[in-house]
């Protein structure tokens, strides 16, 4: 595991796509706009270490998986002088390397980068599937509310006996 560069992102951008599919976003439109955006988003907070990211490649030199920390402007709280707050994203492992500890060793690393930067917290929004990882690393589930004002896109669900619908709300943060 190496930390990544900005010649990284487009292992970085394909990562995050291929999350996004691994979660029921199935538009190849939504993906070209998400990945050009991304990329843009991302070059940018790399050039200016507002993004930390990290790639894991196998022996053989595939990228197995990565994930990324995000330095995260947040309002001023009487109880946390920093305005900054690290927030996990972008975690992925590659089919073929899951279940071997990828995910969980990035995992680690943002977790040690962020206390050797001393900050209080790392923050993330966990899919279904990278829960255990995280409660095994010690994250605790919080609660948090959202109102959606855009207009709804459809998208797949991941799982082909699922009837919901996984819904995109155009202007959120579904990229």
């Amino acid at each position: 595991m190496r930390t990544a560069a900005v010649r990284d992102l487009d292992a970085l951008v394909h990562q995050r796509r291929a999350m996004w599919k691994a979660l029921g976003i199935r538009d190849n439109e939504l993906h070209e706009i998400g990945d050009r955006v991304y990329r843009r988003w991302a070059r940018a907070r790399l050039r200016n270490h507002q993004l930390i990211a990290w790639v894991v490649k196998s022996d053989d030199g595939r990228t197995a998986g990565g994930g990324c920390v995000w330095l995260q402007p947040v309002q001023p709280r009487p109880h946390r002088a920093s305005m900054v707050q690290p927030y996990l994203l972008s975690m992925y492992t590659e089919p073929e390397f899951r279940r071997r500890g990828v995910a969980s060793m990035v995992v680690n690393e943002a977790i040690e980068w962020c206390r050797r930067n001393k900050y209080e917290r790392l923050m993330l929004h966990a899919s279904e599937m990278g829960r255990k990882v995280y409660s095994k690393l010690g994250f605790k589930r919080t609660w948090e509310m959202r109102l959606d004002l855009g207009h709804k896109r459809r998208v797949s669900s991941p799982k082909k006996n699922l009837s919901k619908e996984l819904v995109c709300v155009a202007g959120s943060n579904c990229f």
